[in-house]
């Protein structure tokens, strides 16, 4: 039973994917948002000032390096959507890394570290508990409007209206609220772990769908095909007469 709505779940989130990972999304995430988080995670030193662990340190500006450059080939993928949607979900997951670590260096918290990394899929896992509690098995919706108003409402406004309070008074001066602030909004974003991966499916059973283009073949015409025809004068005599 448990299965079973979990299962339903999965599939009333999967109903709301119409396609793979929006264009905007991606090249926001390879040209704005990801070297954001990324640059001053590398350039400036802030992870290794928060992780103090070089070789972690290291291993994580490997995986940040790789994973913009792979984005870049994937952008050859365009058209079909798989390989962007995937190469997204990749800076999703080490995306979130840096910002967190980042902000945490800014705000001087370098506490708790670990919960703040895993806020993001504790919160994943809650979503997913209190929408299969809220399936109903006999019906075609699934899941109510009604019931999907209450999770928004009760569910993911609490966190995000705490992670602006925690931004707004970062922004007022108080450093030490950047970390947290930052933390708490993705947090929220933690369905994206298992949600992108309907975009990646999504595009990947429709990867031939893509219209190809077809190219302008010439019609080669021999000149044999082509013959001088002689009008029949008589005819064309009687029919100006007629006239």
């Amino acid at each position: 039973m448990i299965l079973e709505r979990i299962k339903k779940t999965f599939e009333f989130q999967r109903r709301s994917v119409h396609g793979p990972v929006p264009l905007w999304g991606v090249l926001n995430g390879i040209f704005i948002l990801y070297p954001l988080v990324f640059l001053p995670f590398w350039g400036l030193g802030l992870g290794l000032e928060v992780l103090k662990n070089p070789s972690l340190y290291k291993f994580l500006v490997i995986a940040g390096i790789v994973t913009w450059i792979l984005n870049l080939v994937f952008l050859l993928d365009l058209k079909r959507g798989v390989l962007t949607s995937f190469g997204s979900y990749l800076m999703y997951l080490t995306g979130h890394v840096y910002a967190i670590v980042v902000f945490s260096s800014l705000s001087g918290d370098h506490n708790f570290i670990g919960l703040k990394l895993s806020l993001p899929l504790i919160y994943a896992l809650v979503i997913i508990i209190v929408m299969s509690c809220l399936v109903d098995l006999d019906s075609e919706e699934i899941i109510s409007a009604k019931a999907i108003r209450n999770v928004y409402n009760f569910v993911m406004g609490p966190p995000l209206i705490l992670s602006l309070c925690c931004v707004f008074l970062g922004m007022l001066g108080h450093e030490y609220f950047w970390g947290w602030g930052m933390s708490f909004l993705f947090m929220t974003m933690g369905p994206y772990l298992y949600r992108t991966w309907f975009y990646i499916i999504y595009a990947y059973q429709h990867r031939n769908d893509v219209e190809e283009t077809t190219p302008i073949k010439h019609i080669e015409v021999s000149s044999d095909m082509i013959q001088d025809k002689e009008f029949d004068r008589d005819r064309f005599r009687k029919e100006k007469k007629h006239d």
